[in-house]
This record gives C-alpha cells, structure tokens and sequence, in this order.
C-alpha cells in the first residue's frame, strides 16, 4: 500500500530551530548575540558547501526576526510569521534562486521591490540561493541597493563559491562560514533520525553512509531514504548499504592502489571496469582511494588509524614507498574528484587518474621488503624454513644497486630533461642489479619495444649517470617474459628480476 503524504527524510527531519540546528555551533551563537544586542546587519553573506544547513539557518533566522514575539532568540513556530515562513507562503520572506534568477532585469525588479515596505512582518526579508550565479552585470545593478537599503530590508545570501562573489558585495556583507558536519554530530543526527523512523543500523552502515555524505547531512538522509527501502525488515546493514551507494570494498581499493605503485596499469583498468560493470559508483570509488592514500600519510607522520583491521596490514606494505609520492598522489586524486562532479564519462577520467598515479607513484619493488612481508605473514601459521643465503651477491653490489634505486628518479628526470623519448621508455624499466659497475634494467614484457629505445640510447643514458654519480657504469636492458623457461646458466645470476616480476624467461637484447 502507497504510504499518503510521505516527505524525504531530509524535508521531514529539518530543523526549525537554532536549537536543532547540527554541526553550527558557533554561527548559531553569533546570529542569536546579534539578536540580543540588537545589532543586525542589513546583508549576511552564507558560504559553505552543500547541504550543511545554510538555507535553513536563513528560515530559522528569517522566522526569529519577524516571529510576533521577537526579535526572539528562538522562533516559536506558532504565530503567523513563522507559519508562512515555514509554508514558504510569506510575502515577506522571499527565496530567489540565484541560478534562475542572475540577469540583470531581474535584480532590476528586486531594487524596484525593496522600495515598497513589508506586507505585515517586522522585516522584508530576501534569501538569494547561489548567489554567485548572478551575473557581474546584476551584482552591480545590486550594489547600490546592498550598500544603502531601508531599514526593513534584510538580504540574506548563501552561497557553496564565495570566491566567485565580487569583492564589492562580500564587503558590504557579515560573511558566516558554514563547516561540513563532523563524523560524531551527524552519526548523533542520524541515530536519532532512525529510532524515530522505527530502524536500527549497523555500526559499519553507518559509517559507510557518513562517509559517502561527505560532511553534508542533506545527502546522507537522501542516502538514508534509499537505503530504508531496501531494508532487510527494520535492520540495516552494511551490504544493503554498499548496494545503494555502489560503494567499492576496502580491500578492493588497496588491490587497485597496489597495482598502481606496481606499475601494472593493464591490471588496475581491469579492476576499475570490473567495479564500474557491477554498477559501482567510479566517484566513490576516487574518494575511497583518497582515503586510503591519506591513511598511508597518516601513518606515516604517525597518526594513529581509525579504519578496517585490514588496513595496518596494507599500509605496512606501503611503506616502501616515499611518503612525498603519495602526498601529489593525494592531490592528484582531489583533483579529479572535483571534476567527476560535472564529467559524464566518469570512466574515462577514472582511466586518466590511474595513468597519472602510475607515474607518481610507480616504485620498485624491494625483494627484501616483499619477502619479509610474506615471511610475516606465514608465521602466524608455521614455523619459517631457514633462509638460504646467496653468498654470490656482494655487499658491494647491494650497495651499489641502493644507491642507484635512490637517485634513479633524479636520472629520470635528467634523461627527460635532454631526451624526452627516450625518458618515457626508460621508466617503465627498474634497475634491479648492478655487479661490476653494469646496471641491469629490466622491463616487462609488454614493454619490449620501450626496452629496444633505451638500448638505442644507452649512450646517452650512460653519460647521464655518470654525470650524477660521479662513476662511470653500463647499462644491460632485458625484458621478462611469462614462461617459465630460464636457461639454467641465467638462474643465478637473475633470481631477484625473476621473483620481483614473477616472470620467468630472460630475453637478452643489449650488451
């Protein structure tokens, strides 16, 4: 049966007074001081993102000055004022879309209309949503009226883009500075919201839902009616949940990050269309790979962890990797959030994101870092086999190749420097050995003709590292295929390329 007169949960839960109000603390407290002391601006100007309480601050306000009993700290909801404010049929209360609404014949009718005095209530009271959708034409035909207006007129902009305000409107303005809800107050918010709708929640729902909100109340409920439908009885669960949102696993999100510190790019598209193919949502999917980019940083600046149990794990195979990479990686990644917002083919600016991450992120493996993290974890379960030492390596040659590894992005950016060719095929090779002043570089098989550029130019790139590092050496570039068919002679000498890429035969093309 069709439930008669059913409102969304965000129009029946908005809070008609300050008191309700979630996450505002302190701009509550300043606009009641104004009214207590009698201080009123004509113009308020407030900025913020979305769906953080701006518009309702503005009716509760509107309805505290025009309230029968006020200027009143709070409304009282019962008199007529408050009643048509509430209805949205006051004609001295007037909300104008500043999106529809941002020529300059219209702000032309608003200056003609200021000048008649309010129908019945204490105050002639404008909210302009959006207003830095108006035009520069209109904000100028405003200005006059915004710096002189009658007594009875109150202007009230809000607005997610302050910075797009002309700067002669924001100073004629008292600007408040609304914040994305905290993760305790909205969980406090949402709790209630549940119990009085007849719900329960799992603790993991709910911070799947806040999550995906990102700070704005308005769409979590929105998430919230979703997900209420779907509801299993009056439980809800974290599955039901990540159905509604097309949120992705924390685990699936760490693989993905892996492959691209791996620099396996064919298999973290693969994994990205996978998540899209099974209707996940590519936008959340970015903020998630924010988050577990951020906590890698946290880590390492040593703030502590609030997240899946999984993620220690995770992080602790992260740590190869310098902590400045994942800083641009992060930024990168922000950046791309903002414009999947207004891009229709999400997929497509998810592919770009995985491409630019690979080139900031893509780090060589270190075998003895690897080793140790599967040696770890077999030791939850079995005793360790004593380790076989290779005494055909010297520590000379450990060194050497260290040293290489620390200067290599330094290389990398001198060969593109000079040679910008031949510096897009030599990254996508790794400097895995050096014995005898030789630096083996290893590519993927996939990468076999970017193999055969850099032979082309090792002159080149020889003098290059020698020019850094002060010693003459010699570059050997080889390509790992899939098969598994090492001649026995090359064992000893490429045991580390083979575990590194999990390759198997050796393809010699260079001296």
């Amino acid at each position: 049966m069709v439930k008669e007169n059913y409102q969304v949960l965000a129009r029946k839960y908005r809070p008609k007074k300050f008191k309700d109000v979630a996450g505002q603390t302190i701009i509550v407290k300043k606009l009641q001081q104004a009214i207590s002391t009698g201080r009123i601006p004509h113009a308020f100007l407030f900025a913020g993102p979305r769906g953080v309480g701006k518009t309702t601050v503005a009716r509760i306000f509107a309805k505290a000055l025009n309230c029968v009993d006020g200027p009143a700290l709070e409304p009282c909801n019962n008199c007529i004022f408050c009643k048509e404010i509430d209805e949205g049929t006051s004609m001295d209360f007037l909300e104008i879309d500043g999106a529809s609404n941002r020529g300059i014949e219209e702000i032309r009718s608003l200056r003609e209309a200021v000048s008649l005095r309010p129908a019945k209530a204490r105050y002639k009271i404008y909210l302009i949503d959006e207003v830095h959708m108006l035009t520069n034409e209109a904000f100028n035909a405003l200005l006059k009226t915004l710096e002189e207006p009658p007594d009875y007129v109150k202007f009230i902009f809000a607005t997610t883009s302050p910075e797009k305000i002309l700067p002669t409107i924001t100073s004629r303005c008292q600007r408040y500075d609304f914040k994305p809800l905290g993760f305790d107050e909205t969980a406090s918010m949402i709790e209630k919201i549940i119990a009085s709708e007849g719900y329960t929640i799992v603790d993991e729902a709910m911070k799947k839902l806040i999550e995906a909100g990102s700070g704005s109340l308005r769409d979590i409920l929105g998430y919230l009616d979703q997900v209420m439908v779907l509801a299993d009885g009056k439980n809800i669960t974290p599955n039901i949940t990540m159905e509604v949102l097309g949120t992705v696993s924390g685990s699936s999100t760490w693989e993905i990050l892996k492959s691209i510190v791996k620099g396996d790019v064919k298999n973290a598209i693969i994994m990205l269309h996978r998540q899209a193919s099974e209707g996940k949502d590519i936008s959340y999917l970015v903020s998630a790979l924010a988050r577990k980019v951020q906590i890698v940083i946290w880590n390492h600046y040593g703030i502590g962890l609030q997240d899946e149990e999984i993620d220690s794990e995770w992080v602790k195979y992260f740590k190869r990797v310098p902590v400045q990479k994942f800083v641009k990686a992060l930024e990168l990644i922000m950046q791309t959030k903002e414009k999947i917002r207004y891009e229709p083919l999400e997929i497509v600016l998810g592919e770009l994101l995985i491409f630019s991450l690979v080139d900031v992120l893509k780090t060589e493996i270190d075998m003895v870092a690897e080793n140790t993290l599967q040696a770890e974890k077999k030791e939850e379960n079995q005793v360790s086999p004593e380790p076989v030492v290779d005494n055909r390596v010297s520590k000379q040659d450990i060194d050497e190749i260290s040293k290489i590894n620390q200067k290599w992005e330094e290389i990398l950016m001198m060969v593109k420097k000079n040679k910008p060719l031949v510096y897009a095929a030599l990254r996508e090779g790794r400097p895995v050995k050096c014995e005898n002043n030789c630096i083996q570089i290893a590519f993927q098989e996939t990468f076999k003709f970017l193999c055969q550029k850099v032979i082309d130019n090792k002159a080149i790139v020889e003098k290059i590292i020698e020019n850094l590092l002060g010693t003459r050496y010699t570059i050997n570039c080889f390509v790992v295929s899939g098969e598994k068919k090492i001649p026995l002679k090359d064992r000893s000498e490429v045991k580390e390329i083979i575990d590194i890429f999990g390759g198997g035969e050796i393809i010699e093309t260079g001296e």
